[in-house]
């Protein structure tokens, strides 16, 4: 913007000067040297006019360049001391639960048989509230073992899988039991998650049959449900058992 205005100033002096001395020589007597040297002057006076119209159009002609603007500085967020903890998923227990064992739905006794059948030999008795483990399922009659008796009970005098669970817990007889020396009490059902403790053989859980996968047993602790290798506890149901 400067070098314009010094350029446009020099013109216009120099329009100034020539225009002056235009002024003396026309002053001068009229003879044939003024005339010549007013013939020049006046032609570079119209050539120094020229010039600044032209410079004058050229300038006129060029874009004025738009102010940029400069962006505001974009805060950066602030750091935070501690990172979000996430919400654990609540288990859900399912409305089905298949269980291997039984509870006898007497109020007294029943009979454990040879075969599935009514004419089968009896081999065994299970009293009221005695349990046994399944061996083999049938529509009318269940195999089972109870004790030192195995042999056939008819489902309509049993609990089986939901019902089953129910009735034993509400007895506050189901239950696992640790069988090794420092096993590891896991949160979750692998090998590969935090251990929450180690327990001591012979230590006995309420056992959750419903959270329970094929490796793990799931099992009540403070609270929270945590993991025992199946390799390393067992079922243990604090019920009666089949005679003979």
């Amino acid at each position: 913007m400067r070098k314009r205005y010094r350029l446009l100033a020099g013109l216009l002096l120099s329009l100034i000067g020539i225009i002056w001395v235009c002024f003396l020589v026309l002053h001068e007597p009229d003879d044939s040297a003024s005339k010549e040297i007013q013939d020049t002057f006046t032609s570079q006076l119209m050539e120094a006019k020229q010039k600044v119209e032209n410079e004058a159009k050229k300038q006129a002609e060029k874009p004025t360049p738009e102010p940029t603007s400069t962006p505001e500085p974009t805060a950066d967020p602030e750091p935070t001391d501690t990172e979000a903890t996430p919400t654990p998923t609540p288990l859900v227990a399912p409305e089905y639960i298949k269980f291997d064992y039984i509870v006898a739905n007497i109020t007294d006794k029943m009979n454990v048989r040879e075969g599935a059948g009514q004419n089968k030999k009896v081999v065994g008795t299970l009293p009221a509230d005695g349990y046994g483990k399944v061996i083999e399922r049938g529509n009318e009659w269940f195999k089972i073992k109870s004790g030192d008796v195995t042999g056939y009970v008819s489902t309509q005098y049993i609990l089986k899988d939901t019902d089953a669970v129910k009735k034993i817990r509400e007895l506050g007889a189901l239950k696992i039991k640790v069988t090794g020396n420092d096993v590891n009490v896991r949160k979750e059902p692998n090998t590969t998650c935090e251990v929450r403790l180690q327990a001591k053989a012979g230590t006995k859980y309420d056992y959750y049959p419903e959270y329970s996968t094929q490796l793990f047993y799931a099992v009540m602790i403070d609270g929270e449900i945590s993991y025992v290798s199946t390799s390393y506890a067992e079922v243990d149901i604090s019920l009666k058992t089949a005679y003979k």
